[in-house]
């Protein structure tokens, strides 16, 4: 049930960041805006949650590697700030069209990957 309700979520992510890429809102500047820290930290949480709560539910690698990534994520926000906004000038030298169309291809597959794991 978890891995669903992770999978729902992510594909709810995906869909918000399509109306926003739509809307022209600069995803990625957000993002590396010191100042929305604490939105990042409180984004990551439910995602964090709910991805440790399926892996007591159903054992997966899919889901280790979920809740792997997303406690990375939020440590380094936590712990070592400047470390996580010294990848934007890494970012920079990508296309920003190609990273948003990179951040909804992967939100998609892993919500869809959670779906096809609360399936089986």
């Amino acid at each position: 049930m978890f891995a669903f309700i992770l999978g729902c979520l992510y594909l709810i992510s995906a869909l918000v960041t399509l109306f926003l890429i739509k809307e022209k809102f600069n995803i990625f500047g957000f993002i590396y805006n010191p100042s929305n820290r604490k939105f990042l930290l409180i984004f990551d949480t439910p995602f964090l949650l709910i991805s440790f709560a399926a892996i007591i539910e159903q054992m997966h690698w899919l889901l280790f590697l979920i809740f792997f990534m997303h406690a990375l994520n939020s440590m380094t926000l936590l712990m070592r700030p400047q470390f996580f906004y010294q990848s934007k000038e890494e970012m920079q030298l990508m296309n920003e069209g190609s990273l948003n169309n990179y951040l909804v291809i992967m939100t998609s597959l892993v919500g869809i990957g959670c779906l096809l794991v609360s399936y089986f």
